[in-house]
């Protein structure tokens, strides 16, 4: 179904519809933000190794840090922060040998960042 537009009019009604799908775009990419952070942060807490008391893998949050209409910056962190690179790549011990390294971080990264990029395509394509 179109409208019909005059030749005057032209100018208005592309910036109208080019408008129209920006917007769109710009809120199903901050969707897909979200969703994907998301699951993001249940992969890790599902991935990530368990110790004594588990406040490690049950401290994955996430933050949104600036939600403007034009961005949005989300941050997936723990509340252990401190453990996070000891037990993603290892570290020394006291006597003089090294913890075995416990990937958990990169793979789900990686994984978000696939899942991410494939769900910013699909609202390009679709406009919504």
């Amino acid at each position: 179904m179109s409208d019909t537009v005059s030749v005057d009019g032209l100018a208005g009604a592309i910036s109208n519809t080019l408008q129209q799908y920006s917007d769109a775009v710009i809120d199903g990419v901050k969707k897909a933000e979200d969703i994907t952070a998301k699951e993001c942060k249940e992969s890790l807490e599902a991935d990530s190794p368990v110790g004594a008391t588990g406040k490690y893998k049950k401290g994955w949050k996430v933050t949104v840090t600036a939600d403007t209409p034009l961005e949005k910056h989300t941050v997936i962190h723990n509340k252990e922060y401190r453990l996070t690179h000891l037990l993603e790549n290892g570290h020394a011990t006291r006597n003089g040998g090294r913890t075995k390294a416990q990937p958990h971080i990169k793979p789900n990264e990686e994984k978000a960042n696939a899942a991410f990029e494939k769900r910013v395509k699909e609202v390009i394509r679709n406009g919504h």
